[in-house]
Order: C-alpha cells, then sequence, then structure tokens
C-alpha cells in the first residue's frame, strides 16, 4: 500500500509544480523538467530518430509547458502524460517539416524558382524593407549585451546551439531557452512598434 501512497504524493507534488509554474515559478519548471526530461526526450527521439531534432523539441516542449502551464488539467492524465503527448506532437510536426523540407520536387522548384525571378523591386517596397531594417536594429539595440551576443552569434555567425553554449559557457538548455526568450522580446517590440 505505501507504493501506491508514494505515487499519488509524488503526482501531487507534480500537480503542484505546474501550478506554480502557471504563477511564473522558475524553480517549478527546473524541477518539473529535471524530473520528466527523460521521458519527454525518449518520446521525441523514438519519433525522430535524431538526438538534435530530440533536443529541439525538448525545447519545445518545456517552452509550451511554461507558457500554458494554467492549460494543464489533472482530470486528463498526469504531468508526465501531459508533457510527452506535447513532446509526441512537436516530434511528429518537427517530422513532417523536415520531411516537406527536404523532398522539394521538381515541379514545386520551378515553381518557386519562377516567383523568385518575376518579383521586381518597386520603390514602395525597397523602401518598407529598409524601415524594416531599421526597426530591427533598433529593437536588436534594446536587447541587454547578453542577448544581443545570442543573437549575433546564432544568427550573424552561424553558430548552432551546442557551438553557441560552447562558445559562452552555458548549458544547451540554457542557451535555447535564453535565445527563444530573446526572439519572443524582439517580436514583442518589432510588433509593438506597427
Amino acid at each position: 500500500m505505501q507504493a501506491a501512497g508514494t505515487v499519488a504524493g509524488e503526482s501531487c507534488r507534480m500537480v503542484a509544480l505546474v501550478q506554480a509554474m502557471a504563477d511564473g515559478d522558475e524553480v517549478a519548471l527546473s524541477s518539473v523538467y529535471q524530473q520528466t526530461v527523460a521521458q519527454v526526450f525518449a518520446t521525441a527521439r523514438a519519433i525522430l530518430g535524431s538526438k538534435e531534432d530530440a533536443e529541439e523539441v525538448v525545447c519545445d516542449v518545456y517552452a509550451y509547458a511554461w507558457q500554458h502551464a494554467t492549460a494543464y488539467d489533472e482530470s486528463r492524465g498526469s504531468v508526465a502524460r501531459w508533457l510527452a503527448i506535447i513532446a509526441r506532437t512537436r516530434a511528429i510536426d518537427r517530422r513532417r517539416q523536415r520531411r516537406d523540407h527536404v523532398s522539394l520536387d521538381e515541379t514545386r522548384y520551378e515553381a518557386l524558382a519562377g516567383s523568385l525571378i518575376d518579383e521586381r523591386p518597386d520603390p514602395e517596397k525597397m523602401l518598407s524593407e529598409i524601415q524594416a531594417g531599421c526597426a530591427l536594429h533598433i529593437a536588436l539595440k534594446s536587447l541587454t549585451p547578453r542577448r544581443r551576443q545570442l543573437i549575433d552569434l546564432a544568427f550573424f555567425h552561424g553558430l548552432s546551439h551546442q557551438e553557441l553554449a560552447d562558445a559562452i559557457g552555458m548549458r544547451l538548455g540554457t542557451v535555447k531557452s535564453h535565445l527563444r526568450r530573446t526572439l519572443a522580446a524582439l517580436q514583442d517590440r518589432l510588433t509593438a512598434d506597427e
């Protein structure tokens, strides 16, 4: 009987952690991550077959769980099951995207190439693109030096997440989380300026 009580106690603690996440408790997120990451990674890896893709999905799962912790419904299953379902869905989506990206057939290629050739830049469009570039520059300047460094290394120098983690001495998951939050902050800044 004690084993069943222990499982129920652990389940209640996990639910409490997700409720704390909903209230913005980052320590609760860290605790949920530590207790469930192996299962989430295994789910994603089984579907994708790629360690790197599975790591990306894991990052997506916990970002989603953090942002949507209020959506967790205990009556529909355990926290581990909720995260596994999110992981499965994200992994399947990623596999489809990868398949679509790789399998560009001749007809689709010709249509894409034709549409690019037919585009003639007009002055209004060019002005709009220059203004968008200025808005991006201003948004980048509004970031903290650390966030600017991450964006610079990742997007302007082309470092992978792992190379970025090695270069600045951060854990891979931390780098991914910081990049995701930085991109969200940039998007918020750019949409606020519109």
